[in-house]
């Protein structure tokens, strides 16, 4: 982007990021109550704005979150905030939280959620990128796990470790040790040609590109253990952000295995504009 993007959509409206307060006793500051979304603005369209719409709904109503606005006024709010792109792309960041409350856990009764997106650049190209396996674990099955929650501290800490260990991203465990998924990406590899992904009940967060990649039956949900992946030929990694991104190396092992269907699947993204028979939300629609 030409400049720092200053303003944001703040509770239905677009302000300068410096006047936003958040309550000290807001949820989402001091319990990490809340969800969030993280949108590729491509600098002309919202990419799968309605998958990312839909599983903030579910998240929200399975935690007993209202969601202040409808999907219209939330659309409008995010591409009026895209306009300051200057048609460059970049990463919106779409948080609510459940608002403010009193001290200790019990859920508020009549608590008024918060919502903030903000717009940052993002790298025009993501380049192969290496992983190592970690010893910090996805809560399978928990909330965390399931939905996208504000609860991000054991991705943090994830991370942290895999970069000591020289890796650019860390695979974390899920349910009996197996792989659950990288701290900002789901994991696919190609095992005896089959492209598998962990399954949700194993820790996976039902991302939004592998939820398309699973739907048009390019890869399929399995367990990966630890032969599995020391035998896997090739991987990538997806989000909504990076697409389809190469693996060039799992712990100390190099993968140089068959790339074709990594391209496969990156090109079969870039060809889907939004959920089938849609188009993508464009400024000036």
């Amino acid at each position: 982007m030409p400049s720092p993007i200053t303003n944001c959509w703040w509770n239905g409206q677009i302000v300068a990021i410096d006047e936003v307060r958040i309550p000290l006793n807001d949820r989402g500051f001091t319990l990490g109550d809340g969800l969030f979304e993280t949108l590729l603005w491509t600098g002309a369209s919202i990419r799968f704005f309605e998958d990312h719409m839909a599983r903030l709904s579910h998240g929200a109503q399975a935690l007993g979150i209202v969601i202040p606005f409808d999907v219209a006024t939330i659309e409008s709010g995010l591409l009026e905030l895209a306009k300051q792109s200057m048609g460059v792309a970049g990463a919106m960041r779409l948080t609510l939280t459940r608002g403010v409350g009193a001290r200790g856990l019990q859920m508020p009764i009549d608590a008024s959620p918060f919502m903030l997106a903000t717009l940052s650049p993002v790298e025009s190209e993501y380049p192969a990128i290496s992983l190592s396996c970690v010893d910090v674990v996805r809560p399978w099955g928990a909330p965390s796990s399931r939905f996208k929650t504000l609860s991000y501290v054991d991705h943090v800490v994830a991370l942290s470790r895999a970069q000591a260990l020289g890796a650019e991203d860390g695979l974390m465990r899920g349910q009996g040790n197996r792989i659950a998924c990288a701290t900002r990406a789901n994991v696919i590899v190609r095992y005896q040609d089959r492209f598998l992904t962990p399954p949700v009940s194993d820790g996976a967060l039902p991302g939004i590109i592998r939820g398309r990649l699973l739907g048009a039956g390019l890869i399929e949900e399995a367990e990966i253990d630890d032969q599995t992946l020391a035998h896997c030929t090739s991987a990538c990694l997806t989000n909504s952000l990076i697409g389809v991104r190469r693996v060039y190396r799992l712990d100390e092992r190099s993968l140089d295995g068959d790339e074709d269907w990594i391209t496969h699947l990156a090109g079969f993204i870039e060809t889907l504009e939004g959920p089938e028979g849609e188009k993508a939300r464009h400024v000036g629609d």
